[in-house]
């Protein structure tokens, strides 16, 4: 099982990230063609040792491409992309649609245009940044109080403009980071489908954990 993290983990069209995201995308064509000739190298001793490999893996999150097109692997890693958490939106390679969201409820309003929500904060792992918080989804508008933030307690969320109907006990629907924050904090997501809901076990959900 093969994760080339500094393709697949790294953003490449960050907003407001120009100069950096030029460095990143030189930075992961030189390492997709250094991965595949470690890789091709791997396999090769461990069949030159008399060992057979059914399975060969590669990718990642944000490298499903490269790896396709090395002729040892046999299968790529998908994971968030199933979901399309927001982290995604800042690669250049790919666009997806949104699929998956979570509802916090409005408990208090300290002020006009300021909701203040239960809970909320599901921060994806990794390095402490913008990018792994949380982003307001529905009603659109809804933006994190910069100083507070996405947290464990309270969500306060500051709309502009204001939602025409917004009240207290209403959800405010946001867009995770990762799969990860939620998928391991829920036993089941609801699966809307033909206009129907289904009810899906995570993995949590089915009893496994990862902690």
């Amino acid at each position: 099982m093969g994760y080339e993290a500094q393709v697949a983990g790294v953003g490449d069209a960050v907003i407001g990230k120009g100069p950096k995201n030029a460095v990143i995308r030189m930075l992961k064509s030189r390492s997709v063609s250094r991965v595949a000739k470690f890789r091709h190298e791997v396999v090769s001793l461990i069949k030159a040792s008399g060992h057979e490999l059914r399975f060969v893996n590669g990718g990642g999150m944000g490298s499903l491409a490269p790896p396709r097109e090395e002729e040892v692997v046999t299968e790529v890693t998908v994971g968030s992309e199933f979901y399309n958490s927001h982290f995604f939106d800042n690669y250049k390679a790919f666009k997806l649609e949104p699929a998956l969201f979570y509802g916090i409820q409005v408990v208090r309003k300290p002020r006009e245009d300021i909701f203040t929500c239960h809970g909320g904060g599901f921060i994806a792992s990794g390095a402490v940044d913008a990018i792994k918080a949380p982003l307001v989804y529905l009603p659109k508008g809804g933006q994190l109080d910069p100083l507070e933030g996405a947290g464990e307690a309270q969500t306060p969320i500051r709309f502009t403009p204001m939602p025409k109907e917004l009240s207290i006990g209403d959800p405010v629907y946001l867009r995770h980071s990762k799969a990860g924050e939620l998928l391991e904090r829920f036993n089941e997501v609801l699966l809307l489908e033909d206009g129907k809901i289904r009810h899906v076990p995570t993995y949590r959900g089915l009893g496994g954990s990862f902690g």
